[in-house]
């Protein structure tokens, strides 16, 4: 199973175009979100609005710590991708809010699922390790819950 194109194209040419490793971080975190509210928005149970047929799904609005931890906690996702995605988000968080975050001192266990991704090391330059970052989490959701839940993102 392979990403659709369309969002493949999106999402390397952002990544590729940045010269900024801090901003490509919080581009995989928000290509994560995105793929996490299209799964939510598909599985979730809807409720309806009083008053109105319209049907909403209140964690929609939420965080995306919040949104990840929903997810996670009613099967939708499995332990070790729940992991790295709350790990990204730690990383989003620091590189938010501390420009002058070192990507080599942020913790690195991320779990591999493709015996021939690389592991994330603070070995690496940065540019291979936004790679590795966006393929333990971006990817590796998008390929899932494609896959899983036939969910086009």
């Amino acid at each position: 199973m392979i990403m659709s194109m369309d969002v493949a194209e999106k999402f390397v040419s952002r990544i590729q175009k940045s010269n900024d490793n801090l901003s490509s971080i919080i581009t995989v975190h928000l290509f994560c979100e995105n793929a996490i509210n299209k799964l939510i928005e598909k599985e979730a149970r809807r409720v309806n609005k009083t008053g109105s047929n319209d049907s909403y799904i209140p964690i929609e609005n939420s965080a995306y710590g919040i949104k990840l931890y929903f997810a996670y906690s009613i099967d939708l996702i499995g332990e070790k991708l729940y992991e790295n995605l709350r790990l990204l988000n730690f990383w989003r968080n620091r590189v938010a809010h501390d420009v002058h975050t070192e990507i080599k001192d942020l913790p690195m266990d991320f779990h591999v699922f493709d015996e021939n991704a690389k592991k994330l090391s603070s070995d690496m330059e940065e540019k291979d390790l936004i790679i590795a970052l966006a393929v333990a989490t971006y990817v590796e959701l998008h390929l899932y819950i494609t896959k899983e839940y036939n969910i086009s993102l």
